[in-house]
């Protein structure tokens, strides 16, 4: 289990620390069900627009404040000018937060919804530094190769998915994971995965090879929407394809080559 525990007031003390127009933020935190786009301005001059009135802050407090990528940005550190895949990259924070960690990093995002995209967007050009290092590319990816109906989840815009229901759907292409990875002839250094229960359609349809090729994962794991396999068969067949497992402090485990 997780080791992080939620505190207010920590939480409101690292808010003032980091962002320059805080009671912006807390704003965001108190009046959750208040519409409408907020720039937040980080003291380290990372700028970042989110959606009011829905779940959009607690992306940030997990990503920003709970840290919950923070091993598998550790790591990456370590590696020499590494090629990054963001599988839901939403409205660009974890991509964003990857290129600030390595100064030579270059990432490449998938995230298939037009109302995440266009945020996403703005995000890279308000850090153009760390931006230009990122390319979106207007897909999802799966375990094979097709299209396929995309429902936006307005109450919970990171939570959209290729499982969900509601009345905000578009119709997108799905790129399949080992053609993905074949992109990249000498392999990936790093891969998140956040793609709300679509991990499992990969893990059915990707060979072993193609896990040979990645070197890291940093995995956010739902459950299965078919319901026929566990989260926890999912992290053991991870591990017979070489890769060790640690969990992160919040909600995503990170993945690496023993």
């Amino acid at each position: 289990m997780s080791e992080y525990k939620r505190n207010k007031l920590r939480t409101a003390r690292d808010i003032v620390a980091k962002i320059e127009n805080w009671p912006d933020a807390f704003g965001l935190r108190i009046f959750q069900k208040r519409p409408g786009l907020h720039l937040l301005r980080f003291r380290d001059g990372m700028n970042i627009v989110v959606r009011g009135g829905n779940r959009e802050w607690d992306v940030v407090h997990e990503l920003f404040f709970a840290k919950s990528y923070h091993q598998c940005l550790e790591w990456l550190k370590t590696r020499s000018n590494p090629k990054v895949i963001d599988l839901g990259g939403n409205i660009g924070l974890f991509s964003l937060l990857t290129a600030r960690a390595h100064a030579t990093a270059t990432i490449d995002s998938f995230e298939p919804g037009p109302p995440n995209a266009r945020l996403f967007e703005v995000n890279m050009l308000l850090n153009d530094q760390q931006g230009a290092r990122v390319r979106l590319q207007r897909a999802a990816v799966g375990g094979v190769t097709e299209r396929a109906t995309w429902c936006f989840d307005e109450a919970n815009p990171g939570g959209s998915s290729l499982f969900g229901t509601g009345t905000h759907t578009f119709e997108v292409d799905i790129l399949g994971f080992a053609d993905l990875i074949a992109r990249y002839p000498d392999g990936v250094d790093l891969v998140k995965i956040d793609i709300e229960g679509a991990e499992y359609g990969i893990l059915e349809q990707t060979p072993r090879a193609t896990w040979d090729r990645i070197k890291a994962i940093a995995l956010e794991l739902h459950d299965d929407p078919a319901g026929k396999v566990s989260r926890e068969v999912f992290l053991e067949r991870m591990k017979s394809f070489g890769f060790a497992i640690e969990q992160e402090l919040v909600c995503s485990y990170f993945l690496h080559r023993a």
